[in-house]
């Protein structure tokens, strides 16, 4: 399994380093943010220890880039000093945990080795558009870091887009897929109603619209 070391502090480097090839994990460091992102973006890694303060890109803006650039690559924070604003920032960013670095060492192999296997298995229960991510394990959807609150209806018209992303989705399908044997005339009305709601909470406080109408045929949701 390949790991990715970000951190700017040699002797830590070195610690995280030594301990992690002792278990047969191969190992990559970078020094900074920009780097750290050049490299996550080039090679798949298992996993990410990721410090937040570094030079040229902050830890947060590193978590921040590749959640927008839909990169689920499993993300454990550590830091010398992490006060509870930063521990919750760091999680609404899309990190998957935190450590502050007088860890057990320990713990930190049994943490970064739970991610990896957390990841393994939900892969295929993500869907994503833009900065745009659906869980379908946990029943969440988060844009550019923040939940959005959808009713069930709203979920699973999304989850329909999502699956033929790129794709126009037909009225009728998404009637079906939302409302089942219940289809009948005022349904279309339904759609209306809870598509117009869907995109008030997912398009309308972003600057990139996602959900585009085919009128008279469906919608689609596009990243293009």
């Amino acid at each position: 399994m390949r790991i990715l070391i970000v951190e700017d502090h040699s002797g830590m480097r070195e610690i995280l380093n030594s301990y992690l090839e002792r278990f047969k994990f191969v190992v990559d460091i970078a020094v900074d943010g920009q780097q750290a992102l050049e490299m996550a973006q080039c090679k798949k890694y298992d996993a990410m220890l990721l410090d937040i303060g570094l030079p040229k890109k902050s830890g947060f803006e590193v978590i921040t880039a590749l959640r927008c650039l839909r990169n689920q690559l499993p993300i454990l924070v550590i830091s010398a000093q992490m006060a509870v604003e930063d521990r919750v920032q760091a999680i609404n960013l899309g990190a998957d945990d935190f450590l502050v670095k007088d860890i057990s060492l320990p713990e930190l192999g049994a943490r970064l080795n739970r991610l990896i296997r957390r990841a393994d298995g939900g892969s295929k229960n993500l869907l994503f558009c833009h900065s745009l991510t659906l869980d379908l394990t946990s029943m969440t959807v988060k844009r550019e870091g923040r939940h959005l609150r959808l009713t069930k209806k709203e979920f699973i018209l999304l989850s329909e887009l999502l699956r033929k992303k790129n794709k126009m989705v037909a009225i009728k399908d998404l009637m079906l897929a939302a409302w089942g044997d219940e289809l009948g005339l005022s349904t279309s009305n339904k759609l209306n109603v809870h598509m117009r709601s869907l995109r008030q909470k997912m398009d309308k406080p972003f600057d990139k619209p996602l959900v585009k109408t085919v009128r008279g045929f469906g919608y689609k949701i596009t990243d293009r």
